[in-house]
């Protein structure tokens, strides 16, 4: 997956308190195919190569979109960083960020630089700086606070999130 240079980024961040060490969520996020369980859009997460730099998995969405990442950094115990797109090019970089806050208690924070000229390179860009703001940037920062309270949702319970579970996106899942 090539990441083109000089692309405009627009950044996007969820991040959500859970009530568990840091080591735990670790643990968690850390684990191959996990998304499968903690993730509301995620289909199926089928691991290619799992476990440090050079990663990799397939995430398959309810709503036919597939995107494959790629990690390109791993420190064990803190997050891990990835691309994320077609099997070309990148469409985002994202970071999982794990920070203590006491002996029981932890930060997971998801950190999303979006290329939203590569992933909108569909449309003419007239039309594809309508559809940035007011569709995929918002419909983008509802997807990962999704995502962040999946993962709190799944290690605080220990049960599998459900599909939409923290509401609907269309533009990753269906109803």
């Amino acid at each position: 997956m090539e990441l083109i240079k000089n692309q405009r980024i627009n950044n996007i961040l969820g991040s959500v308190d859970i009530d568990i060490n840091s080591n735990m969520v670790w643990d968690v996020i850390s684990s191959p195919g996990i998304l499968k369980k903690c993730h509301p859009f995620c289909k199926d997460n089928v691991v290619l190569n799992w476990c440090g730099v050079g990663s990799e998995d397939v995430i398959h969405y309810y709503n036919g979109l597939t995107l494959n990442r790629y990690c390109t950094k791993w420190e064990s115990g803190k997050g891990f960083e990835l691309l994320i797109g077609n099997n070309t090019y990148a469409t985002a970089k994202v970071t999982w960020k794990i920070t203590p806050l006491n002996s029981n208690r932890s930060n997971l924070s998801i950190h999303i630089e979006v290329f939203s000229d590569i992933a909108l390179k569909k449309f003419y860009l007239p039309l594809r700086i309508l559809i940035k703001y007011l569709y995929f940037l918002p419909n983008m920062k509802k997807y990962i606070q999704s995502v962040v309270l999946g993962v709190k949702y799944y290690i605080e319970s220990n049960a599998s999130v459900k599909k939409n579970q923290f509401g609907y996106n269309k533009m990753f899942s269906t109803k």
